[in-house]
């Protein structure tokens, strides 16, 4: 049997070549997010926060919606969790305690 044939093991799996695409890169500053929750999907609804439509009268719009199923979400919050756990590692180190070296600027010819 050739070894074309056969299933990748788990170890070519992991070594898959993935590109991103962006289709539309606009980005946009959410404040707060509210999450709903489906029969089979759970619906996050990104806002910039709250405005003033009209005296008295506030409104929350929403500008992005996403929706994912629930392993999905699950997979998201343990992100977070890592990235929010690496930003608090950064915060805390302190700063250093000489200032950096200069380097010497070469002129340009």
């Amino acid at each position: 049997m050739s070894s074309e044939n056969q299933p990748p093991t788990p170890q070519q799996q992991q070594q898959m070549n993935l590109q991103l695409k962006y289709d539309d890169l606009t980005a946009r500053y959410a404040n707060h997010a509210l999450v709903s929750v489906g029969n089979e999907e759970v619906y996050l609804d990104f806002t910039s926060g709250i405005v003033q439509d009209r005296p008295g009268v506030s409104v929350m719009p929403i500008h992005t919606r996403i929706a994912m199923t629930p392993s999905g979400v699950v997979r998201l919050a343990q992100l977070l969790n890592q990235t929010v756990q690496r930003f608090q590692v950064v915060q805390v180190q302190p700063p250093p305690q000489e200032p950096p070296t200069p380097v010497e600027s070469t002129p340009a010819e």
